[in-house]
C-alpha cells in the first residue's frame, strides 16, 4: 500500500476511535490523561478528529454560497475554534499554576482538546438538518440564525464539558485555594467565550455575504452581538 495512502487510513481510522472513545468510554479517555497515559498521542488524536469535524460543518455551512466559501470554510472553522484555544489557554495554565496547580502543560492541552473535540462532534450531529435546511430553504438570513443557534448549543455543552473536565483537576484539599481556582476557571470560560465572538467576527463569513459573492475575509467593523441583534429584527420585520 502506497504510503500515502496508509497515513490517510490511519488518520480515519484514528479520527474514528477518538469518537467511539468520547462518546462511549468517555471516562476512561479523560482517566487516561489524568494518569499522563500517552498524551502527545491523545493531543494528536483530539486535534486530528476536531479538525476533520470542523472542516467538515465549515464546508457544510459555506455551500449555502457555493464551493468557494465551502472550501473557505473547511480551513476557517477549524482556525477559529483552535486559535481561540491557543490564545486562551495559556492566561488558563499561567494563573492555574500560580494558585498551586500541579497539573502539567500537557495535561491542560488534552483536557481542554476534549472539550473543543466535543463541541466539534456535537455540530456534526446537526450536519444532517444544517444540510436539509441549506436544500429547502432561500433565505438566507434565517440559515444564518438557524446555525447561531447550533453554535451556541454545540459551544454551550462544549464548554460546559470543558470546565467539568478543567474542575475536575483542581486540588480540593486547600479550601482557599480551591475556592480561588474555581473562581478563576469561571472568569477564564467567560474570557475564552468573549474571545471566541471576536475571533468568530474577525474570520468572517463562513456563511458567505447576503449580495452572493465570495469573499475570504470581511472588513473588520461593528461587532458580532450588533449583527446578532440587527439580524434578529430583520427576520421578525
Amino acid at each position: 500500500m502506497p504510503h500515502y495512502l496508509f497515513n490517510n487510513l490511519n488518520n480515519q481510522i484514528t479520527t474514528m476511535t477518538t469518537l467511539v472513545n468520547l462518546l462511549q468510554h468517555k471516562g476512561n479517555f479523560i482517566n487516561g490523561i489524568t494518569t499522563n497515559d500517552n498524551l502527545k498521542r491523545r493531543i494528536t488524536d483530539l486535534l486530528i478528529t476536531s479538525t476533520i469535524a470542523f472542516a467538515a460543518y465549515g464546508f457544510i455551512i459555506g455551500l449555502q454560497q457555493g464551493i468557494l466559501q465551502a472550501m473557505a470554510g473547511m480551513v476557517k472553522l477549524p482556525m477559529l475554534y483552535l486559535l481561540t484555544l491557543m490564545i486562551c489557554l495559556p492566561t488558563y495554565f499561567i494563573f492555574d499554576s500560580f494558585l498551586g496547580s500541579k497539573s502539567n502543560i500537557l495535561q491542560t492541552v488534552a483536557l481542554a482538546l476534549t472539550g473543543i473535540t466535543i463541541t466539534s462532534i456535537l455540530l456534526v450531529g446537526f450536519a444532517p438538518v444544517t444540510l436539509f435546511f441549506l436544500l429547502t430553504m432561500n433565505n438566507y438570513v434565517a440559515f444564518k440564525l438557524l446555525n447561531v443557534l447550533f453554535f451556541s448549543i454545540s459551544g454551550f455543552i462544549g464548554a460546559r464539558q470543558l470546565y467539568v473536565l478543567l474542575l475536575g483537576e483542581l486540588e480540593e484539599g486547600n479550601g482557599k485555594n480551591f475556592v480561588r481556582r474555581k473562581k478563576l476557571l469561571r472568569l477564564w470560560l467567560l474570557l475564552y467565550a468573549f474571545v471566541g465572538t471576536q475571533m468568530a467576527w474577525t474570520l468572517r463569513p463562513f456563511f458567505g455575504v447576503q449580495e452572493g459573492k465570495f469573499i475570504f475575509f470581511q472588513e473588520i467593523r461593528g461587532n458580532f452581538y450588533t449583527n446578532l441583534l440587527h439580524n434578529l429584527i430583520e427576520i421578525f420585520k
